[in-house]
């Protein structure tokens, strides 16, 4: 079995807090491209700046061990560990000019996440948590997600632009977490991720995340005693990285109290 490095949390923080700098540093620079094979992704100067960092102080640090970066896509390592990257989550948002976006990675191994961090720059914000160990915020422990039922607690739902009779389901589904639960909020970015970490939501949906998008989270979230799996209810599959990096994981990370609440709704309005 793989253990975390005990200097994992450290060196994610170090890397997740340069990042930031450079992200409020480059706001504004350069022009927002659009991916030819993906209509809901762009990608900036920034995303391209964060990522040759990221990558760079990882394989200075760790050379023997994978990396998966959302721009650059995969480098093999010696199988123990691979780093799972997104230089820039909520892109739109940040080319926009919106402060909800932010940096993401995470360590993997043969057994799952061993640590992860988020990063929410224009907050000076970054969590980290090591697998076993607990997850902080800005250095100070993270505690357990409350125990708030549905009817008291906000969902995130993400939601990317597509084809009308996707944008009808997606709509249903927004109204059945909005009715099961408080209400539905949406940054579709790790900005909603970081609110069920600090228990502001009860939980976050999406059915278009890509492994970078849900990594790091499922170690921040899961030392807090979120509940993550798929839409079926089933663990999420993280395994062997670098073979997932065109799978498409559909996500519900959420509180114990909020979980059943949420799959029930998502049953009602999701096609078999």
């Amino acid at each position: 079995m793989t253990a975390p490095d005990p200097g994992f949390a450290e060196f994610i923080e170090t890397c997740l807090r340069e990042a930031s700098k450079v992200a409020i540093g480059m706001r504004g620079v350069g022009e927002a491209t659009v991916k030819p094979s993906d209509v809901n992704q762009i990608v900036t100067e920034t995303d391209l700046a964060i990522g040759a960092m990221l990558t760079g102080r990882i394989g200075e640090r760790y050379p023997r061990h994978a990396i998966l970066e959302e721009e650059s896509g995969g480098t093999p390592g010696d199988g123990a560990v691979t780093w799972i990257v997104d230089p820039l989550d909520g892109t739109s948002n940040y080319a926009a000019g919106s402060p909800l976006y932010g940096v993401m990675m995470a360590a993997v191994g043969a057994e799952g996440v061993l640590a992860g961090g988020l990063a929410l720059p224009a907050f000076d914000t970054v969590y980290v948590a090591e697998s076993g160990r607990g997850a902080t915020r800005n250095g100070h422990p993270l505690g357990p997600l409350p125990d708030t039922g549905p009817d008291r607690s906000l969902v995130a739902f993400g939601m990317d632009k597509g084809p009308p009779g996707l944008m009808a389901v997606e709509g249903r589904i927004a109204a059945a977490l909005g009715t099961a639960c408080l209400g539905v909020r949406m940054s579709n970015s790790v900005f909603d991720l970081c609110m069920v970490a600090d228990g502001a939501y009860g939980a976050f949906v999406h059915r278009g995340c890509r492994i970078w998008d849900v990594a790091a989270a499922l170690c921040v979230l899961g030392e807090c005693g979120a509940v993550c799996t798929d839409l079926d209810g089933k663990p999420l599959d993280l395994s062997v990285p670098l073979a997932k990096a065109d799978q498409v994981f559909e996500v519900c990370l959420a509180s114990a109290s909020v979980h059943p609440a949420v799959m029930t709704a998502l049953r009602t309005v999701i096609p078999g």
